[in-house]
């Protein structure tokens, strides 16, 4: 894992870390994508089963659990599966409300079926991280990253690498803090959040984040 620590926002939602983290800006970079890969930007995102269940969970029990989110950007193999890419993966996180309950959790085998699974146990570490290298035990340097909870105070948004979804399929709003401390700087110039402007596509992903939430959001299995 990489030598960073969230410790001192164990205690915040996501809704928190918003308002309080302070990630690099996006580079002036003539190249968008500086890692291995090449660039890629579908039209539309995949949600597997797995992932519509993390997300009624989420929304069953919002005060005690948010969603760590990644986008495979090229096909992946995993300890459990391969998965092809611009598949989004949603996983809860235990909040401190959250800490002790037996909360609901499923990891994907592939688009249809899963197992399950124990959700991450705090935000100590980067949670996209914690759920690639632990959950789905995939290379973390092919997907992109970002974090999903209740929408954000007024007081908290709009922040450059923080946005609220007002309403998705199901009805309900999502803040989304499009962050990674370390899986997006490579496609986004170096950026560690997805940008909201058309630099590196930025603004093309988060519409393709948006509407895959939306598929989870109302997605039966």
């Amino acid at each position: 894992m990489a030598d960073f620590s969230r410790r001192t926002f164990v205690g915040a939602s996501v809704a928190g870390l918003c308002a309080t983290a302070m990630p690099s800006a996006l580079h002036a970079a003539t190249a968008c994508v500086t890692g291995p890969l090449p660039g890629f930007l579908p039209t539309w995102l995949s949600v597997d089963c797995a992932s519509k269940h993390n997300f009624r969970t989420f929304r069953r029990y919002s005060d005690a659990v948010g969603l760590a989110g990644v986008v495979s950007m090229s096909f992946v193999r995993g300890s459990l599966g391969t998965y092809p890419a611009g598949s989004l993966f949603l996983f809860p996180w235990l909040k401190p409300k959250g800490q002790g309950m037996a909360l609901p959790a499923v990891k994907p085998l592939n688009a249809m079926q899963y197992v399950n699974a124990a959700p991450i146990p705090d935000a100590t570490l980067p949670l996209d991280e914690y759920f690639l290298r632990f959950v789905l035990q995939a290379p973390w340097t092919s997907f992109i990253g970002f974090l999903v909870d209740v929408p954000y105070n007024a007081s908290d948004v709009p922040r450059d690498w923080c946005s609220n979804v007002d309403k998705l399929a199901d009805g309900e709003g999502v803040g989304i803090d499009w962050t990674s401390h370390n899986l997006n700087g490579p496609w986004f110039g170096g950026s560690t959040w997805i940008p909201g402007t058309d630099a590196c596509g930025g603004k093309a992903w988060r519409n393709l984040v948006v509407a895959a939430l939306g598929q989870a959001a109302v997605g039966a299995c």
